[in-house]
């Protein structure tokens, strides 16, 4: 669990190009069903779950394989997952409700809220660690900044000492998983240590979002898993979504799996807790289901709009889906407002349109958004480490069964 792989360059592989798309052909599907059904039967992985959602309808739902392997209970459709960093679009959606509202600008600084952030500096070289020396912040942190990851935060995530350190202050290890009460005590964490670049000079993936939902919560005075339920959850129907599983749905819950050092394959005797949260954190923390997953991803489709109901004006949405990061990650992928973007495939092997967003979670959830296609593909498993090889073969797949 040292290293995340946050899913920037993995279409690298790709080689698949764009063609006119209007529908679906599920034939074209089956070698990636049997390419799945192979990595379960070969161990790599427990169960799977897959939805493909083409012009208004779900043209492709599958659950293959095992919720767990104590007991080899099947896993069903609509089962419950643990999607970690996917709850940061949801923050980032949250956010710009306010930004709508006035309540809060994108330029505004970070530190009026949170004023801890006024007395960081930059550590000058990662690999000394986080008591390393330092030099002073050039500009004020942004709340733009933070729905970018720009702001010079990190995650503690990387392979370097900086990381390796911050990692275990804040998170300790997945096996022995540190405990908090509320999000201040992992955010006053991080707050303890430099900054890993000058703000709005670097893109690094972060836990920025546990900022912004911070500042969601003083702005609101609402607590952050009231508000989301609220004005997120409730409007889009999202009944399996939040920080806690209620006690009937647990059964619902996938498992956690990793392989052992025989390559083994197992069912981790750290599970991630499920009841009882009190940490409503922006980086992470939701329980999701890929058919209410599927809803957030519709909304943003509709351009905020949802079943009658308007959760974001359509050029709020527009704006975060457009790249604001420049070649900060590089020439053809970039980030906008809680999402990466995909802005020119001309030049990068990807099977997608330009203007495709997606973002994954740790466990290996993930999901694209290709508004050009009128297409939304999600893919569920829960296993660590992070990897990328369902997420390439999923976009293979996908593009690759569209047709006139």
């Amino acid at each position: 669990m040292k290293r995340f792989l946050p899913i920037l360059s993995f279409l690298s592989l790709l080689s698949i190009g764009c063609f006119a798309q209007e529908k679906i052909n599920p034939t074209k599907l089956i070698d990636f069903e049997n390419y799945l059904t192979t990595e379960i039967d070969s161990g790599k992985i427990a169960g799977i779950e897959v939805l493909i959602h083409h012009k208004e309808k779900t043209v492709w739902h599958k659950a293959l394989g095992y919720n767990n392997l104590i007991d080899n209970r099947p896993l069903e459709k609509n089962s419950i997952y643990f999607i970690q960093s996917m709850t940061k679009p949801i923050m980032s959606v949250a956010i710009m409700q306010l930004v709508e509202q006035g309540l809060l600008s994108l330029n505004d600084k970070v530190a009026d809220f949170i004023p801890a952030v006024s007395t960081l500096r930059v550590i000058k070289d990662v690999n000394a660690g986080i008591d390393g020396a330092t030099v002073p912040v050039k500009s004020p942190m942004t709340i733009k900044q933070l729905l970018t990851h720009t702001a010079g935060l990190s995650h503690g995530l990387e392979e370097h000492l900086f990381d390796q350190q911050l990692f275990k202050l804040m998170y300790n290890d997945l096996f022995d998983p540190a405990i908090y009460n509320k999000l201040e005590e992992p955010v006053e964490k991080l707050l303890q240590v430099p900054l890993i670049g000058q703000p709005g000079e670097q893109w690094y993936y972060s836990a920025a979002p546990d900022l912004l939902a911070l500042i969601l919560q003083k702005i609101t005075q609402q607590p952050i898993n009231d508000y989301l339920e609220e004005h997120i959850f409730s409007p889009l129907g999202m009944q399996d979504t939040g920080y806690n599983v209620s006690q009937e749905n647990l059964e619902r819950i996938m498992q956690l799996h990793f392989n052992q050092e025989d390559g083994t394959l197992v069912t981790s005797h750290v599970q991630a807790k499920s009841s009882g949260n009190t940490v409503y954190g922006g980086a992470y923390g939701l329980f999701s289901s890929t058919e209410d997953y599927l809803k957030f991803c519709q909304m943003i489709l509709n351009k905020g709009a949802y079943d009658g109901g308007q959760i974001l004006a359509p050029e709020t949405v527009v704006e975060m889906t457009k790249n604001h990061v420049g070649a900060l990650i590089g020439p053809t992928r970039g980030f906008g407002l809680g999402f990466g973007v995909l802005h020119d495939t001309e030049n990068d092997p990807s099977p997608a349109n330009n203007g495709q967003i997606y973002w994954g979670g740790f466990f290996k959830t993930h999901f694209f958004i290709d508004p050009k296609a009128d297409l939304i593909a999600l893919i569920m498993t829960q296993k660590i480490p992070n990897t990328n090889e369902y997420i390439i073969a999923l976009n293979r797949a996908v593009y690759g069964a569209l047709e006139k």
